[in-house]
């Protein structure tokens, strides 16, 4: 009898680890999009949360809404579970946390009566969310004091500022004691700014960025709590560090696609050194260009499918990465074509900092999409090397200082744009575009020969959702652009021309120099030879242009002249190009043939 019972829990433990790892792999496909694996996933554990749900409530019919509500929270903050294997534990606190706020709603044998429509009747039809921490203060700063007496003789307006002062006082253990209290002299006192100026010496702008810095620090741990989190600096009391040594980057083999730079860098780290043509030519940036349809703007350069493509790219040369993505709710998103299909995520540390630790507590760097990159770049991709729980920082790199930089954990949280990736491992499958030859290599070349073609013929297959961003890309292209220099109507814009010339001037180049390594034979690379030199005079053209309009922060305006210049540098690039184009069809056909008669 002990025999089979110590056999079922055995049994039950290997069930229980499949069944965990099979969460983390549905998880990480959410992650990244996969509305079938959330589905799946769901399906999974939704019995386990409705009979969580009902043992808390006692009432089938609300446990059912409980989790219909908990199901939505989890699919619009999944990008927010940095530690994909406790999926089961984060969903359970989510489901914990809609279940206490039904219950304080009324309670299983009470008619609910939601806190919004309360507080809709003492507020003169200015409906208040109950459930919305910035809706609350808002509440308590324009509710003057002379509606104490109201308030008094109202028991509904009573029990909910009482359960708002609590709840707030609850939370403001995580402002600076000069924070808490000028915010405790705003909301609670009702002292006006210019009061609290006064008694703080201080400038009335200055009470206002407190104000606005703790309502941001609370809202923060609003959501910490209403996730059941507990913050970091609560668990064992132990701050840690780790800085990676930045490996030697020579300047030649740094790229103002910085995408590909940090790529490059990344497998540094690893001392897993590429050559820069290699990288441009293989991830297929040597042969593109997109410029948007409205004007100059530099946005067209990132108009890409980053997680298809870093996924892919880093899969050919051998790697299997996680991918940690979002944007934030409520906020300006910069780039918003390209980041459109990404999740909400929260603007929490707990959502992205353990993502960072994890990779450089393993000696790994992580790729970092960077919002705050030093002028006269406005965002551009960084590789985070290092971490500082002391002094909250993360090290990072950045384009314009080669001994990189610092962010504070509230830059990167408060990042709009969330995307980060570290290398999970090496896969002996991939193709080292170094160290193999031979067939797999020469495969290779000729998709991305291919691929070289096919977008400049029928331009990019990427699209964004949002139907007034749009882009051409390919050889037309270079019409779109010259369009926007010729057309009356258009303005130009100065600092977004700078960057297209030197990001397209510079990818021309490495095409050229990938070309010249391709492993074709016969007249194939005769032709593929030729297509290089097209593309070599492709870039001494885009760099007169680049020279022309430097890529400097500039209100100048282009003169008739200067649009004449930069419009004659542009028809010679797209002769040139389009010249280079025709040579790789013909040296796709003659390697054809070439490999039929083998």
């Amino acid at each position: 009898m002990e025999a089979e019972k110590a056999a079922c829990t055995v049994n039950d433990r290997q069930v229980s680890v499949e069944q965990a790892e099979l969460d983390q792999t549905l998880v990480e496909r959410a992650q990244q999009g996969d509305t079938e694996a959330f589905g799946e996933l769901i399906e999974q554990h939704r019995s386990k949360a409705r009979g969580w749900a009902e043992r808390m409530t006692g009432d089938p019919h609300m446990a059912d809404d409980i989790v219909q509500d908990a199901l939505i929270r989890a699919f619009l903050h999944l990008g927010s579970l940095a530690d994909t294997s406790r999926f089961l534990p984060w969903f359970h606190r989510i489901v914990r946390n809609q279940a206490n706020m039904r219950l304080r709603r009324g309670g299983p044998h009470r008619k609910e009566r939601p806190f919004a429509s309360m507080g809709a009747a003492v507020n003169d039809g200015s409906e208040v969310d109950w459930e919305n921490l910035d809706s609350i203060l808002y509440h308590l700063a324009s509710t003057a004091a002379a509606d104490a007496a109201v308030r008094d003789h109202d028991p509904a307006e009573s029990l909910l500022r009482k359960e708002m002062y609590e709840t707030i006082h609850a939370l403001l253990h995580c402002l600076a004691p000069k924070e808490s209290a000028i915010f405790k002299a705003y909301f609670f006192s009702q002292l006006q700014p210019e009061e609290i100026a006064t008694m703080y010496r201080m400038t009335t702008g200055s009470i206002y960025t407190y104000l606005h810095r703790s309502r941001q620090k609370l809202r923060k741990e609003h959501i910490r709590v209403s996730l059941g989190l507990i913050p970091e600096k609560g668990g064992s009391g132990m701050t840690r560090s780790k800085v990676l040594k930045l490996p030697e980057w020579p300047v030649q083999s740094s790229v103002k696609t910085t995408f590909m730079d940090s790529i490059g860098r990344m497998l540094a780290f690893l001392d897993d050194r590429h050559g820069t043509a290699e990288l441009m030519g293989h991830s297929s940036f040597a042969f593109r260009m997109k410029i948007s349809n409205q004007t100059t703007f530099a946005d067209g350069i990132y108009m890409f499918d980053w997680r298809r493509t870093l996924l892919s790219f880093m899969e050919e040369l051998g790697y299997k990465i996680t991918i940690l993505c979002g944007q934030l709710a409520d906020s300006p998103i910069p780039l918003l074509g390209a980041v459109e299909r990404f999740p909400i995520v929260l603007p929490i540390e707990e959502a992205v900092l353990p993502f960072i630790r994890k990779y450089i507590d393993l000696g790994k760097p992580v790729l970092y999409f960077d919002t705050l990159a030093v002028k006269p770049f406005v965002h551009e991709w960084s590789v985070i090397y290092g971490y500082d729980d002391e002094q909250r920082i993360v090290y990072l790199t950045d384009q314009m200082l080669p001994d990189g930089k610092t962010l504070s954990y509230d830059d990167v949280t408060d990042n709009p744009v969330r995307f980060a990736a570290g290398i999970d491992e090496f896969l002996a499958k991939g193709i080292d575009v170094l160290a193999q030859r031979g067939s797999k290599l020469r495969k290779q070349a000729e998709r991305t020969v291919r691929f070289a073609v096919d977008y400049a013929r029928q331009g990019c297959d990427y699209r964004p959702m949002t139907s007034y961003l749009q882009y051409t890309s390919g050889l037309a292209a270079y019409d779109r652009w010259i369009g926007h220099l010729s057309n009356t109507y258009t303005v130009p814009n100065r600092y977004g021309m700078g960057q297209l010339c030197m990001v397209y001037a510079e990818a021309k180049r490495y095409a050229s120099l990938y070309l010249r390594r391709v492993p074709f034979e016969g007249e194939a690379m005769r032709m593929v030879l030729l297509a290089s030199e097209a593309y070599e005079q492709t870039a001494e053209a885009l760099e007169m242009l680049s020279s022309t309009v430097p890529f400097i922060r500039s209100s100048e305006m282009f003169s008739p002249q200067l649009l004449e210049t930069c419009i004659t540098y542009l028809n010679r690039a797209k002769e040139f190009e389009t010249a280079a184009i025709g040579y790789l069809e013909k040296a796709l056909a003659f390697n054809m043939e070439e490999k039929g008669r083998k």
